[in-house]
């Protein structure tokens, strides 16, 4: 006699790595396929966020940049300094996006969601973080 399981059904386990922290998330990949694919799909989910975050630091920095150059175009002195001091601000919090980027890389490279050149990528990167 076959007994209703609701943890091996795509939905509910979707819903709940959706709840996992990153850490758990590697833990729960190999309890079946089901489990794997639905964790490599929030993986994915949350690597895409990252880079999106990622992103919108850069744009975001590009604009104040923009803004000062605006403001002060006829004053060098007072660009370089204050164009310093916005690349100072965005490269910690672009750094600190980029590690977590590489975090969730690292776990997905441990369950073998990987492969070929994106592989080898993700193994350098890993290394010089």
């Amino acid at each position: 006699m076959y007994s209703y399981n609701p943890l091996e059904e795509p939905d509910t386990i979707a819903e709940i790595v959706q709840k996992l922290p990153l850490e758990n998330l590697d833990k729960f990949c190999w309890i079946n396929r089901t489990w794997y694919k639905e964790n490599q799909h929030e993986f994915r989910r949350r690597w895409k966020k990252q880079v999106l975050e990622y992103y919108k630091l850069e744009h975001e920095q590009e604009l104040e940049m923009e803004e000062v150059e605006r403001k002060y175009s006829n004053d060098e002195f007072m660009q370089g300094y204050l164009h310093c001091e916005i690349w100072e601000s965005y490269s910690k919090r672009e750094l600190e996006e980029a590690k977590k980027q590489v975090e969730i890389e690292s776990y997905m490279l441990c369950n073998g969601m990987f492969y070929g050149q994106e592989k080898e990528i993700v193994k350098y990167r890993s290394v010089r973080m």
